[in-house]
């Protein structure tokens, strides 16, 4: 309606300013340098004093470490974990204004092997993390991701290790052929490795077996994604396995509030929504005598890149599956590439997906037998029988019976391999049998496992998202050797609760 001229518009006001003329938002005296959010701008000792508080209060608010707790504390190398471990470091010095209470212990869990590292590659990447895990001054543990494919064995090497008394050198021998686990005592993080101990010599060369062994496995499964789900389960079974062994009663992470909210969206368009909750949360309770702690979860990746550029943290890279691929490389990897591009240009994007994330539930436990056996997450396939799972359940099972028994079993003739329990109606061929060592007194301590257990019952341990990474192994048999342990112990006690079932009182 009316006539406006260009040069009478009103210009919109920038949304990047000129960092040398902002003042710092906290003390309105110092020139800012650095800009957390678009109107958060910083000097140097405002900066240190608000990540100080927001890491306390994090901790503090919640009220879950007590004093002179034995906490573990993950380190990756990555910029995240190198942040933490600083701020944990600052947080026991003798200037710290109020102290932190509780005892860290650090671990650094080696996935070379994941993606192939050469020897020498391997070596320096060790080299470093050794380096950076001894300046802490902290007792710190050196383990293998293979390793959480025979917890026992890692039991036998520690207790071997433990006897060494601790001396101011690492063997270099030993660094060079990956030595799978450090424990250490002393006051600086130094440990004594032997060369010339014959049971050492042995454990290294399972080590080497059980890498071939991983190696395998992973190389079994088709799709990156599923790479990926593997591996994060195995690496939190380590962190939950070492934990219970060395007297840890709390585990504490790295991952900042950038990385959740992938992860948080990774879960769900994977198939893993119920344990969304769990992933993301400050403390995650799935398992009820270890809790895993996230003290960063408020923290941006901008914060913390601006934390270690500003204490000048070296940081280790460690390449991952999807280093240098394609944005679609793994369903992950795509999700942070659109979180990324987001937040770029609506900056709240990250707070808005944490926050909605904090309206899911994630105070229960998880009981010991509704629990998946390979990512230790709360089972979500107790469905109807008109749901998707119940479809896709029962489409495997047709393909794997063949079409005679297939046919009879659609119409619903449950005689086939009757003699081998209800094939038909729940996909479990219990076809080997376990006798009791004791005298039915309740002291039985059989050890007895199924030789080659039915892929229909490792299935209905798993959970949605880890049926579909076991869908993808070429044998369902070849998970790790902790899973089938479940499978067999929930066997036998299910057949055991069929052989007492007429005796069992109602729950009303």
């Amino acid at each position: 309606m009316c006539s406006i001229l260009e040069d009478e518009i009103p210009l919109a006001k920038e949304r990047k300013l000129n960092i040398l003329d902002r003042k710092c938002m906290k003390c309105k005296e110092e020139p800012a340098i650095l800009i957390t959010r678009v109107n958060d701008a910083f000097c140097r000792g405002c900066f240190q004093v608000y990540v100080t508080h927001k890491f306390r209060a994090a901790i503090g608010k919640t009220k879950l470490v007590r004093d002179g707790e034995k906490v573990l504390v993950g380190i990756s190398g990555g910029p995240s974990s190198c942040a933490l471990l600083h701020l944990i470091q600052e947080g026991l010095s003798q200037r710290a204004h109020k102290k932190l209470r509780f005892k860290p212990g650090l671990i650094f869990i080696d996935e070379g092997q994941v993606v192939g590292q050469s020897l020498e590659e391997h070596k320096v990447t060790l080299t470093r993390i050794h380096s950076l895990l001894r300046q802490s001054g902290f007792p710190y543990h050196l383990c293998q991701l293979a390793d959480s494919l025979d917890l026992e064995r890692v039991k036998t090497l520690n207790a071997c290790q433990s006897n060494h008394s601790a001396v101011n050198k690492i063997n270099q021998s030993a660094m060079d052929i990956n030595t799978c686990s450090n424990p250490v005592e002393g006051d600086k993080g130094d440990v004594e490795i032997s060369g010339q101990d014959e049971n050492c010599c042995d454990l290294i060369e399972m080590n080497r077996e059980a890498e071939k062994l991983f190696a395998a496995q992973l190389g079994s499964i088709r799709s990156i994604s599923g790479k990926e789900d593997f591996v994060r389960a195995l690496r939190h079974r380590l962190l939950l396995e070492f934990a219970r062994q060395h007297g840890y009663s709390k585990v504490m992470l790295g991952n900042t509030g950038s990385q959740l909210a992938v992860r948080l969206l990774t879960d769900i368009s994977t198939g893993r929504g119920m344990q969304a909750a769990l992933e993301t949360a400050f403390a995650d309770r799935r398992n009820t005598d270890m809790m895993f702690l996230r003290p960063l979860r408020d923290f941006s990746s901008k914060e913390i890149a601006m934390y270690n550029n500003l204490h000048r943290l070296e940081c280790v890279f460690i390449p991952s599956l999807t280093t240098m691929g394609d944005v679609g490389a793994s369903i992950e990897h795509l999700t942070e590439a659109f979180v990324t591009g987001l937040q770029a240009e609506y900056p709240s994007t990250v707070s808005n997906i944490m926050r909605t994330g904090e309206k899911l539930d994630s105070s229960s436990a998880v009981d010991l037998e509704s629990h998946c056996a390979l990512c230790q997450g709360p089972l979500d396939t107790d469905v109807g029988m008109s749901s998707a799972l119940a479809a896709l359940r029962f489409s495997l099972e047709i393909s794997t019976m063949g079409k005679t028994n297939g046919e009879r079993c659609i119409k619903g003739d449950n005689s086939v391999n009757n003699t081998n329990d209800e094939l038909c109606s729940n996909g479990v061929n219990y076809d080997a049998k376990v006798e009791c060592c004791g005298k039915s007194d309740g002291s039985c301590r059989s050890s007895t496992q199924l030789s080659v257990p039915d892929e229909g019952l490792v299935l209905q341990t798993l959970c949605y998202g880890c049926r579909i990474v076991a869908m993808e192994m070429d044998d369902v048999n070849s998970l790790p050797e902790f899973v089938m342990k479940d499978v067999a112990w929930r066997n036998r006690r299910s057949v055991m609760k069929a052989e007492i079932q007429d005796f069992l009182l109602d729950d009303r």
